[in-house]
């Protein structure tokens, strides 16, 4: 099975604001900057779109479909990391205890009232196995969070490599499960087809 993951492009959020589940329309930049995104999708052989139901991957998930001929489906299980009582607030804001224990461990540290970066890989491998049939390919329109999950899960980063802040908005990265068995803790190879706009850093 061939997956590839597509994340949105730049969404219309104040700098600095954390948000995950928080339902953020794209920005103003939107009609640049998704055309590389799916010009980097050639060769892309899946028959169906996957999205995230947040407007932001919705938004792009469209233009995937019409670029592509695809029907497109929602998929609630690829919705980002849901930040619980950091959503919709400036990192600055956030207490100082919360921020240091979360850098203290920075996937398994889970977000008052919400998810922990674990959590979201465990919800999407859980997904990943209920829709994995080799030799096909899929394609999912999703978040930082979803992508880097599977890098940390199936991908060989390893948990302290913080690569959710590196990924850029609009990143396409294709991994290829063709000699993976579910249960497998072998790496998969994967790579970046398109490394998107950079995500303004904070914090």
């Amino acid at each position: 099975m061939i997956l590839w993951t597509l994340r949105h492009t730049t969404p219309d959020v104040p700098r600095g604001v954390c948000y995950g589940q928080s339902d953020f329309d794209v920005a103003s930049t939107f009609p640049s900057e998704y055309p590389p995104a799916l010009d980097a999708l050639e060769g892309c052989g899946a028959h169906e779109v996957l999205s995230s139901p947040l407007l932001r991957c919705r938004k792009l998930a469209e233009q995937v479909s019409l670029r592509l001929s695809l029907p497109l489906a929602l998929a609630p299980a690829l919705a980002e990391i849901h930040f619980g009582a950091w959503e919709n607030r400036h990192f600055h804001d956030i207490p100082d205890a919360e921020k240091a224990a979360w850098r203290q461990n920075l996937r398994s540290y889970r977000f008052p009232g919400g998810e922990s970066f674990h959590d979201v890989g465990k919800r999407v491998a859980d997904y990943l196995h209920s829709t994995h049939s080799p030799g096909s390919e899929i394609l999912w329109v999703t978040h930082a969070g979803v992508i880097s999950s599977l890098l940390h899960g199936f991908g060989g980063v390893a948990d302290d490599d913080f690569i959710e802040g590196r990924l850029g908005y609009g990143t396409l990265i294709r991994f290829d499960f063709s000699q993976w068995t579910p249960g497998s803790t072998a790496a998969v190879p994967w790579e970046i087809r398109y490394a998107g706009v950079p995500q303004p850093q904070f914090g």
